[in-house]
């Protein structure tokens, strides 16, 4: 399943036809479920925190008496969050390092991003331009690099998920439409990730350990290098579009 037949930037057609009604069912169906899922565990995640906030020792005691149900909720609702895409991610990168701190928190979050990238890819292949744009209506697919420049795509790929501030989850979304292989894509993001991920999860746990001047200062180092990455993005996809 790592390859989708003929998938190239070549027909890959942003006017293509709208999708059928039984397609926007399954899309919607399929994107109801897992928002449902999300919204569960973002909801025990918020009144966990709300509880247990101002001391981390607490809920890091609780997760220990439970550690591999913890860990695997944490990659399990990180994958949810890729799936979904439109859920903020530093906010569940924040709390790994919270709960689980800086060293593990990365890791736990890396592999739910994997799995969750993962599963995007394949629903992408499956479902095709239909779902993408059930997800991401008003995206242009014109102005997006990795499609319109393919004997680049492979270091522009590794780029978009290097720089902060880059729309990552979306980014899976539209791997999906090209014949990259998963095992190039995952070798190639991966490692991208990991600057971004254990940012967010050191500054959780800064908070953690209620060293809040810390955390702030790494906040505020996140959000000016995000804003950067988010207007470097921004140019290319605007100077893709102009070429068209």
């Amino acid at each position: 399943m790592d390859n989708h037949p003929n998938q190239t930037q070549d027909n890959i057609n942003p006017s293509s036809p709208k999708a059928s009604k039984e397609t926007k069912i399954k899309a919607a169906t399929i994107l109801s479920i897992v928002s449902a899922l999300f919204v569960v565990a973002t909801v025990v995640g918020v009144i966990l925190m709300r509880q247990y906030f101002t001391d981390a020792g607490p809920i890091r005691a609780l997760v220990e008496q439970n550690y591999l149900l913890g860990a695997l909720i944490m990659i399990l609702v990180t994958a949810l969050q890729v799936v979904v895409a439109f859920i903020p991610g530093e906010l569940v990168e924040v709390a790994a390092g919270y709960v689980f701190g800086g060293l593990w928190g990365t890791i736990y979050v890396l592999i739910g991003a994997i799995l969750g990238s993962v599963v995007a890819i394949l629903l992408t292949r499956k479902f095709g331009l239909k779902l993408f744009y059930t997800f991401f209506p008003d995206t242009d697919l014109n102005s997006l690099p990795i499609l319109n420049n393919p004997l680049q795509r492979n270091s522009l790929t590794f780029l978009l998920f290097l720089i902060p501030g880059t729309p990552k989850d979306m980014l899976s979304y539209v791997v999906g439409l090209t014949d990259m292989k998963i095992w190039q894509y995952l070798l190639l993001t991966t490692f991208a990730r990991i600057p971004s991920i254990i940012s967010s999860t050191i500054a959780g746990n800064e908070l953690g350990e209620s060293r809040l001047m810390v955390a702030i200062y790494i906040f505020a180092g996140i959000a000016i290098v995000s804003l950067i990455g988010y207007v470097i993005y921004g140019k290319m996809t605007k100077g893709n579009s102009a070429k068209k």
